[in-house]
């Protein structure tokens, strides 16, 4: 105990030291550490650097010195202003004073050039005692109003600290109070009787409330004509937006809200509702003036974008005041790969008065990609196709029966490049609100599909992946016993030895028995007439091959989505974060008449690590079912992932899963490092797909990773260099935009 209480004391007394000789003892040999003192009218303007500002206080100490240094213009590591620091000294008593210090005075004010001729300021600051409130009264002119409930707006008290800060607040919430009632041109005005003596404040509220008002007449004024004429939009349009009407009880919650209404259209740039002053100082109706300034209505968007294989432009054509109804008429095109297409829709506002919108929209997109299915040995022209043209299936059909040939067909895998062919007809109701700083959306759908997933032509083929992993010990033969066993009863001698029974002759000459008709069609011919082995792994697509892997669906969708967004940009987010939820229900009409549900969750968070820093995060799940196992999954609704979007550094739809994919999983990284217009970016993308839950493993997923710059012109103009499998393929991204 007493070797701990001696340390504590040797700390203090070597503490107190220091605090002496860097305070007290450079002030008394001030010749030897270079500093000098000079006069405030001997530094030059704007010629001195300020080094630091220090402040002594005599009494009160209520502010820390940082929100001293924050109230002036003077600031440390700049360039000294006279004319700034004068102003200074007003802000920091009137800060004191702000808090009853109404007695405050700066009684000394010091300035020391130092070796390097750098400014040190040193302000010494006398708070004096705090003020207190003698007295608080009212004082109401004209119009008989209750005192009582005008008292108990007020926050300031008597027998408390005099805060001048309290007193405005009062000011407002009376002046508040009063509009609420229908008094629209009232007037709430302080006077202070100061008494230095005794250092107290008595503080009167003077009250006006005038005339109680009414809403009157609304006028809608274009802000740069100054007449109505001037408007495209619709005056029935704006005044359907307003909260109020006219002989109601003027209220300015009810301007606010109808501000607001009309600001959400996203038709005016600017939005102001000014109160005129009535016609005579008799008339109790209130005129409403709504003073717009509207957007430019016709809007054109155009993005290309660029990788190793599929260019492709984007636009965007748009009119959102159609007619002057504020209704959106718009269409999205694309061309080129992967995505071509057009798509035209029409929004209507503010449907109802309820805040949502309603879009109707109808279109047609080509979208290519690639589909990877299992054959099907159920298809009798499928399995007639590779029996007869895959050698290896031939003979196991002749050995083992169909019951082997349905194993290897069973285990036989297909690939192609694929294009998808859909006619959407969608109506969607949308709202969208705001709690705070987020931002949240909600909306209802009805959509109506018609599909067609088929191989793409002009000389592609099939990649076949014949049997799997076939063995030909391990196939089911059905019970067949190979009555020769491993010998061969002819051994290594042919029986015809060299000799051609026929001789050199053909005994059908050159006339063919079977004229030009092949009795096994074209089947397993190329257009050369050369027979194709599929065992060799490629089928080529002719007719025949496009109806069977044609994929056709009809469907009506029901689909349901949220969002809550808190992202500073939704170009470019550099914090704040973004969550999505959407289900779907699908009616396939026609074909199975399959039931399809469908799960999407979505989330995203960006992390400022720094200034110039920014770590970005993004996770998506998916999942679909056909709620009737009897009842194949139509290809529209199967899961993919690749390519940009998801995986940079994987070919686009490259991660798929055999016969379709029913779950996936991707996740999103990047670092994000930015210099001025300039940036650079580290990313790790992975993802997985697969047909059924137990065959879910992470160790499974795709890796995509890479690096990619940034140029910003108000707008990230972004190139992306990916990789995967260990480096062994490379793909490059040019868009607009952060990747999410």
């Amino acid at each position: 105990m007493f070797c701990a209480r001696a340390r504590s004391w040797l700390l203090s007394w070597l503490w107190f030291m220091t605090w002496l000789c860097a305070t007290v003892f450079p002030a008394v040999v001030s010749g030897d550490d270079g500093m000098q003192s000079v006069s405030f009218r001997e530094i030059e303007d704007d010629a001195v650097k300020v080094e630091a500002i220090s402040f002594q206080h005599l009494l009160d100490k209520p502010f820390k010195n940082s929100k001293l240094r924050a109230a002036m213009k003077t600031v440390e590591g700049e360039r000294f202003h006279r004319r700034f620091f004068r102003s200074d000294l007003n802000a920091l008593e009137n800060l004191y004073r702000g808090q009853g210090y109404m007695d405050v005075d700066i009684v000394r004010r010091s300035f020391q050039l130092d070796g390097k001729g750098r400014l040190h300021i040193h302000l010494k600051i006398d708070s004096g005692p705090r003020w207190q409130v003698a007295d608080v009264g009212l004082e109401v002119a004209g119009a008989e109003l209750d005192t009582t409930a005008l008292r108990k707006r007020s926050r300031v008290e008597p027998e408390t600290p005099f805060l001048y800060g309290e007193v405005l607040t009062d000011e407002r919430n009376l002046l508040a109070y009063l509009n609420n009632k229908g008094f629209a041109h009232a007037r709430v005005r302080n006077r202070l009787d100061l008494d230095s003596d005794r250092r107290t404040a008595r503080i009167v509220y003077e009250i006006d409330p005038g005339r109680r008002m009414y809403f009157g007449e609304v006028r809608v004024i274009d802000r740069r004509s100054g007449s109505a004429e001037g408007l495209q939009t619709r005056s029935q349009l704006v005044r359907r937006h307003l909260t109020f009407k006219k002989g109601q009880l003027f209220d300015p919650e009810e301007l606010k809200r109808s501000r607001n209404n009309l600001a959400r259209t996203d038709l005016f740039s600017s939005v102001t509702l000014g109160l005129p002053a009535p016609a005579s100082s008799s008339d109790s109706l209130q005129p409403v003036e709504v003073l717009l300034q509207e957007r430019k209505y016709i809007h054109l968007e155009a993005n290309a974008f660029l990788n190793n294989t599929e260019p492709g432009l984007s636009a965007n054509l748009q009119h959102a005041n159609w007619l002057g109804r504020g209704m959106r008429l718009g269409t999205d095109a694309n061309l080129g790969r992967p995505l071509q297409g057009s798509t035209v829709y029409i929004t209507e506002r503010n449907i109802l008065r309820s805040g949502a919108d309603l879009t109707l929209s109808a279109g047609v997109t080509d979208e290519w990609g690639r589909t990877e299915v299992a054959a099907d040995p159920t298809d009798p022209r499928q399995f007639d196709l590779l029996t007869q043209n895959d050698s290896v299936l031939g003979d196991l059909l002749l050995f083992a029966g169909v019951p082997g040939a349905t194993e290897y067909i069973s285990a036989s895998a297909l690939s192609y490049r694929s294009i998808e062919r859909l006619w959407q007809f969608d109506g969607t109701v949308a709202k969208s609100w705001e709690i705070g700083r987020a931002t949240y959306r909600t909306h209802f759908g009805l959509t109506w599909t018609q599909s067609r997933n088929r191989p793409a032509g002009g000389g592609r083929s099939i990649t076949y992946d014949p049997g799997g992993d076939f063995d030909s010990g391990d196939f089911d033969d059905g019970g067949f016993d190979d009555p020769f066993g491993d010998d061969d009863p002819f051994g290594d001698d042919d029986p015809f030895g060299d000799d051609d029974p026929f001789g050199d002759d053909d005994p059908f000459g050159d006339d063919d028995p079977f004229g030009d008709d092949d009795p096994f069609g074209d089947d397993g011919e190329t257009s050369g007439g050369s027979v194709v082995d599929y065992f060799d792994g490629s089928i080529p697509i002719d007719d025949v091959w496009q109806r069977l892997l044609t994929d056709r669906a009809k469907a009506l969708n029901f689909s349901v989505a949220f969002q809550r967004d808190t992202r500073d940009n939704q170009i470019k987010p550099s914090k704040g974060s973004f969550l999505r939820l959407a289900g779907l229900y699908a009616v396939q009409v026609g074909g199975q008449a399959a039931r399809v549900v469908d799960g999407d969750l979505e989330g995203r968070y960006y992390l400022p690590v720094t200034d110039h820093l920014v770590w970005a995060q993004a996770v998506q799940l998916l999942a679909t079912a056909s709620l009737r196992e009897d009842r194949a999954l139509p290809q529209a609704y199967w899961k993919e992932f690749g390519g940009e979007g998801s995986v940079r550094g994987v070919a686009r739809q490259g991660i798929q899963a055999l016969g379709g994919g029913r779950a996936g999983l991707n996740v999103r990284s990047e670092l994000r490092a930015s210099a001025g217009q300039y940036g650079l970016v580290l990313f790790w993308d992975r993802a997985g797909v697969w047909r059924r839950s137990s065959e879910i493993r992470l160790a499974d997923m795709v890796d995509g990773y890479g690096v990619g710059v940034r140029y910003d012109l108000g707008i990230p103009f972004r190139f992306d260099v990916g990789w995967s499998d260990g480096f062994e393929e490379s793909f490059v991204y040019f868009s607009i935009g952060q990747a999410f």
